[in-house]
């Protein structure tokens, strides 16, 4: 099967990452996969894999980005592309209006909570629409009225050989635990919440220490350069440690002792708490959208409500000081992640939607 792949760019972030895993996973098992992106930090990892990338600006939000459809008509034809998938809205309308041009099927992957506009409604105008979690199913239902038999559930996947699990077992650094937070540097993410919570922690456990992973856009540089500030302003300037982007995010996992996803509005899944699974790191997470898909309160991680510093922190003393907790809390959900969310699943799960839309196709 011949794929195109459409997604805005190919920086961090979960859309990227899991782009990123399909395409390298469907070569693996003599598929053909071509990424159509912007470009980005992960294009050299796509190009070492043997996976060909188009650069177009298929990112850009203005009518004037339509005329970038013969091109993708083009591209669609001379490569015999067999199917078109797109994972954001404006590469949906740009791929949709090329796969009508070119009389190839079209599907989409939503991963977020989109707002009831018409410029979202392509991500309901696939032949098949794919979502990752029933969060977003009954979104996509609620706010687009996608029929359910038209919607396909393809949960986020991780390639677990890329990740060392230590264990229910795994020792913690009891006088100077590492607390980690992943994610791009926005508001939405709550990294001034968790910097807060922190304040909170180190009270108690006073050589605690967070490492923050991500990046700010351009539009978020005084975003970031607030959090810097607030770690001064509240003395937790040798505590609390900014690593923007980073690659290794198994090496760092295996350094650390907790996740935190402090996200304040509803997470359409919530990568970040499968590779902290797959790594053996218990999670703490804000109780909102996919996260509660994965994590079971006080089963498989603690969840507090989002925004509310005061259980966050308590939720991450809890989690350092409580080992039996910590244990059952890392053997429960590595065992999800490997009975419902890895890369094999998602490829699996994907191409069966691919040959479906297909036959609806014809």
């Amino acid at each position: 099967m011949k794929i195109l792949l459409l997604v805005p760019s190919l920086e961090s972030g979960g859309v990227e990452t899991g782009t990123l895993d399909l395409a390298r996973e469907f070569k693996k098992r003599g598929h053909t996969a071509i990424v159509i992106s912007n470009g980005g930090k992960l294009v050299n990892e796509l190009e070492k894999e043997g996976v060909e990338h188009i650069r177009l600006a298929v990112h850009k939000k203005s009518p004037f980005s339509l005329v970038l459809v013969p091109r993708i008509a083009n591209i669609i034809k001379s490569r015999n592309i067999d199917i078109v998938h797109a994972s954001s809205r404006v590469p949906a309308w740009l791929g949709l209006f090329a796969a009508r041009a070119s009389r190839r099927p079209f599907v989409t992957s939503c991963h977020g909570f989109y707002s009831k506009h018409f410029f979202s409604s392509v991500m309901a105008k696939g032949e098949l629409v794919m979502v990752i979690s029933e969060a977003i199913k009954k979104r996509m239902t609620d706010a687009f009225g996608v029929p359910e038999e038209k919607i396909r559930l393809v949960y986020r996947g991780l390639d677990l050989g890329r990740y060392q699990y230590s264990g229910p077992e795994r020792p913690i650094r009891n006088d100077s635990p590492t607390v980690i937070n992943i994610g791009r540097l926005t508001p939405l993410k709550g990294q001034l919440d968790f910097i807060n919570a922190m304040k909170v922690v180190c009270k108690k456990i006073p050589r605690a220490c967070a490492w923050i992973i991500g990046s700010a856009g351009r539009d978020r540089v005084r975003y970031e350069n607030t959090l810097k500030e607030l770690t001064l302003e509240i003395g937790l300037g040798k505590n609390v440690k900014f690593f923007g982007h980073r690659n290794d995010i198994p090496e760092l996992l295996n350094e650390s002792d907790c996740l935190v996803l402090s996200s304040l509005v509803p997470e359409g899944f919530g990568r970040t708490v499968i590779e902290a699974a797959a790594s053996g790191v218990p999670v703490c997470a804000s109780n909102t959208g996919g996260i509660k898909e994965i994590v079971e309160n006080g089963v498989s991680g603690l969840l507090f409500p989002p925004g509310d510093i005061e259980q966050m922190a308590g939720a991450i003393v809890r989690m350092l000081s409580d080992r039996d907790l910590r244990s059952s809390c890392i053997r429960a959900l590595h065992a999800k992640v490997e009975k419902n969310f890895t890369l094999q699943q998602m490829a699996s799960r994907t191409l069966a939607v691919y040959e479906e839309a297909i036959r609806l196709r014809c």
